[in-house]
């Protein structure tokens, strides 16, 4: 589901597939490209990056061109950040799946999700898939 708010997408959750829900355009839009698994098709100028931080739009940005998974650690190397901070980055980021926080995973484990591991686990997965 997406949350918008003045044409531009705030937020990206994901919802228990039995909810029933009205969708808008927009989230149709999305729904097709998820399906679809071609997030090349998504227009980057529909988040709301004004709600994010100077730090938040530095790593997102970067995250969203990075294929394939990366650990925590040399992420944050990118950045000169810890990879504690870059774990915080990743569990605030309201844009899930879009920007790709699921693919940041740890040197000994996946590392958590801020919806559950169990869908980070689901999402790559799927993204194997390709």
């Amino acid at each position: 589901m997406l949350i918008i708010k003045e044409k531009l997408i705030d937020r990206i959750v994901f919802v228990d597939k039995s909810m029933d829900y009205e969708q808008s355009s927009l989230q149709k839009m999305f729904s097709m490209i998820f399906r679809k698994k071609d997030i090349l098709l998504f227009d980057y100028d529909l988040l709301n990056w004004g709600v994010l931080s100077s730090e938040q739009k530095m790593v997102y940005d970067s995250l969203r061109r990075i294929s394939g998974v990366i650990t925590y650690k040399v992420f944050g190397e990118m950045f000169g950040f810890h990879q504690r901070k870059i774990a915080y980055l990743m569990k605030t980021n309201p844009f899930a799946y879009v920007i790709p926080c699921h693919r940041v995973i740890g040197t000994k484990s996946i590392g958590g999700y801020q919806f559950s591991v169990e869908l980070k686990k689901e999402l790559l997965n799927f993204e194997k898939n390709i």
